[in-house]
């Protein structure tokens, strides 16, 4: 299906905010929204741990580092974190209390090829489930992208994906794919937004009916690497790139033009 729709709600020239990270930062990847709507959380590459990242006072918190590794993405519900890793074992790491000297965390193995590779992930709060929105795929040449669910109830995944991307909806060259590499559901309109950073770097919508809602590409000199997306529950749009050729990573905060 092509898109319905030209308009990007959001103004990507003009963001009404803009943070610089710490150099120990440049690896940051994937994003949340704290419920205060005041600070954002994050992963960085190299680690299972949170760091939070207060948006007036802009200080960073490092929180419990629970194990090395490759965490993707983060998504925050109340006191409970859930992390996202990646590589050979893909899993969901549940952390309990994760803003606390008590906290604790729990492992949950997905049932995802490797070269699925995971690395968006962000709390469907109305549905009570995570969505997982993979890179890659295990065939060669496959132009599809897929996104899971995570029951938080049951704590598994979903064998078959809520939603197939197909880089066909909106790129014309068969030699371009969109590889998400964030998700991020509108608290409001309930649709999709993905993030690619992996070759063309652009934010693609989705409603949770499968349907294309559009896609926009990025200016690769203000978006060097984009890997997080988050809305805040006010609307504005958030937007983390990592740091690259000397420069430092970025959060971008852009508000909504509807």
């Amino acid at each position: 299906m092509k898109p319905n729709i030209t308009h990007f709600p959001y103004d990507l020239r003009k963001p009404i905010k803009s943070y610089s990270l710490p150099n120990q930062y440049k690896e940051i990847s994937g994003i949340s929204v704290l419920e205060n709507n005041h600070s954002l959380a994050f992963v960085q590459d190299e680690a299972v741990q949170i760091h939070t990242f207060n948006l007036t006072s802009e200080r960073v918190i490092e929180h419990t580092k629970y194990e090395a590794g490759d965490s993707e993405d983060t998504a925050i519900a109340g006191n409970t974190a859930y992390l996202l890793k990646a590589g050979k074992h893909p899993a969901i790491y549940k952390v309990t209390n994760f803003n606390s000297k008590d906290s604790h965390f729990k492992r949950y193995n997905l049932d995802l090829h490797k070269d699925q590779d995971p690395e968006g992930l962000c709390h469907d709060a109305k549905r009570n489930r995570l969505l997982i929105a993979c890179k890659g795929s295990p065939k060669k040449n496959d132009r599809t992208r897929s996104i899971y669910a995570f029951n938080l109830q049951s704590m598994q995944m979903d064998h078959s994906p809520v939603l197939v991307i197909d880089s066909q909806d909106f790129l014309t060259d068969p030699e371009d794919t969109f590889n998400p590499s964030g998700i991020a559901i509108h608290p409001q309109s309930d649709v999709l937004y993905l993030i690619g950073s992996k070759g063309i770097k652009m934010i693609a919508c989705y409603g949770l009916d499968g349907y294309c809602k559009g896609a926009w590409r990025l200016n690769e000199n203000q978006f060097i690497q984009p890997e997080g997306i988050a809305l805040l529950q006010s609307g504005e749009l958030v937007i983390s790139s990592e740091g690259k050729k000397g420069k430092k990573a970025k959060i971008l905060m852009f508000s909504c033009q509807e």
